[in-house]
């Protein structure tokens, strides 16, 4: 497994960790950060990452 990933959801490297807790968070609670594009949720469940 990788430590750090570059999430597509904002094109920085994260850890593997803060994308597992923003995949299990409820939606209201994920940092706007993420979900600036419009097909945010469909991006991220798509991402090769979402079960890293």
């Amino acid at each position: 497994m990788e430590d750090r990933i570059i999430c597509p959801l904002i094109n920085i490297e994260i850890s593997c960790v803060e994308c597992m807790e923003n995949q299990d968070t409820k939606e209201d609670f994920i940092p706007e950060i993420y979900k600036k594009l419009d097909n945010w949720k469909e991006v991220c469940k798509n991402c090769k990452y979402n079960k890293c």
